[in-house]
Order: structure tokens, then C-alpha cells, then sequence
């Protein structure tokens, strides 16, 4: 598996990250970087990635490009008052806020625990739940994190945890905190459309309702996005 005397290159063949704002941090991250890891941008929402999979299975070259290893990086909420914004969260584990079972998918443990070595402070290995909208009530989340005992909410991870069981790849997942447990925030329910895009004029009317509530959102993203682009270039280091 050994590539490169870079991090990233050295353990993971594709790096996943959530079209928009992410994906824009994380470039900058790398951007100077000589990385040869594959980056993809990928649609917010279950369905809208689980699409994104699919389509891509279709691709004539797919099985050739078929990954071993896969890291998916983004922004998520938090559901445990012990997190704080910016704060790192590689998953253990992942299960769906729609599933009946309550059945948790595995990360790759040897994988995310390297990941933790390699980040180091401000980073835990956690529980993750995957919604297909955004939870923006604060009484919500941290009801979601005392009955799941969970750590943080996000859109697509149990989406590729599947897929990549599916193909019998190693997955892994990591979430920066961007908005806490005790934080309300604008209601971001149906902000993304059906192919996972942001719809930027229901985003503007939702923030210009809670103004207060915006500009709380506005700084607690700005700094995640930081620590998103920071933990990319920290990745990026020799072994």
C-alpha cells in the first residue's frame, strides 16, 4: 500500500470531500502540495451521493479505477456537548437516523487510528449519524447525541459506508465540528435540492429570518473551514 513519503498518498487512493465550501478548503490545502491522492467532490445528502456512487459505477473505467482506501473529509454537527467547534471527529462507527435497526457500520479502525496519531490534538474517534437534512435545532441535536450516545450528525457517511462495503473498500470518515450542540441555527431543513446542490436563495430568506442566528453560523463555519484546510496540509506531512 506504501506510495509516497506523504500521508495521504502513502495510505488512501481517494479523497471524498462535499462539493461548495469544503471542497474549496480542502484544494487550498493541498494546493501546493505535489499529492497524487484523487480528489472528488461529492453532492450533500443520502441520496444525492448514493446517485453520485451509482453513476459512477457506470463509468467504463470504473472497475479499473476502483479504490482501496477511501477518506471522506467534511463539516458536521455536533451532537455532544464535550465537542467544540473546530473540533475533529474520525469515526468509528456510523448508522442512520432512518434506520429501524439502529445497525452501525464500521470504519477501517487501522486506517482512523492512524489518522488520529497523524492530527493529534483537538481529535477523537467517534460516533457518527447520517440524516438526509440538516438538524438545526440545538434541543434536537442533543437529544440525537444522548439516545444514540453519538458524537457528531452529517448527510452522506453511512451512504459510503455502504458503498464501499458493497465493493469491499476501506472507508474511512472524518467530520470537523462547524456548529455545537447547544447552538440553534437558521432552519437549513430543505437548503439543498434533490441532486444535493445548494439552493442559495432559500439559504438567504432562511439567514435573513434569524439574523443573530446567521452571523453565529457564518463565524462557527468560517473557523471549522480553517481547521478543515489546516488538517488537509497537516495530512499532507512526511511520515
Amino acid at each position: 500500500m506504501y506510495k509516497e513519503n506523504n500521508f495521504l498518498d502513502c495510505w488512501f487512493d481517494l479523497l471524498l470531500v462535499p462539493q461548495g465550501a469544503e471542497y474549496q478548503a480542502v484544494l487550498k490545502g493541498i494546493s501546493k502540495s505535489s499529492s497524487k491522492v484523487k480528489l472528488k467532490s461529492v453532492p450533500a445528502g443520502v441520496k444525492a451521493i448514493t446517485k453520485f456512487l451509482e453513476e459512477w459505477e457506470q463509468n467504463p473505467y470504473f472497475l479499473k479505477e476502483l479504490p482501496q482506501t477511501v477518506m471522506m473529509i467534511g463539516l458536521g454537527g455536533s451532537l455532544s456537548p464535550k465537542n467544540s467547534i473546530g473540533d475533529i471527529v474520525v469515526y468509528k462507527e456510523c448508522t442512520s437516523l432512518q434506520s429501524q435497526l439502529n445497525e452501525y457500520k464500521q470504519c477501517d479502525i487501522f486506517l482512523s487510528q492512524l489518522v488520529l496519531k497523524k492530527l493529534k490534538d483537538k481529535c477523537i474517534l467517534g460516533r457518527g449519524i447520517t440524516n438526509h437534512y440538516v438538524i438545526s435545532s440545538a434541543k434536537e441535536k442533543q437529544t440525537l447525541g444522548k439516545i444514540y450516545k453519538a458524537d457528531v450528525i452529517d448527510m452522506e457517511g453511512l451512504a459510503l459506508l455502504n458503498w464501499g462495503r458493497k465493493w469491499n473498500i476501506s472507508v474511512i470518515i472524518i467530520r470537523i465540528i462547524s456548529d455545537s450542540c447547544q447552538q440553534d441555527m437558521p432552519d437549513l431543513r430543505n437548503v439543498f435540492d434533490i441532486n444535493g446542490n445548494l439552493k442559495y436563495f432559500h439559504l438567504a430568506i432562511q439567514m435573513i429570518k434569524k439574523p443573530l442566528l446567521s452571523i453565529d453560523l457564518i463565524c462557527s463555519s468560517l473557523k471549522s473551514l480553517n481547521v478543515l484546510r489546516k488538517s488537509i496540509k497537516q495530512l499532507m506531512f512526511c511520515l
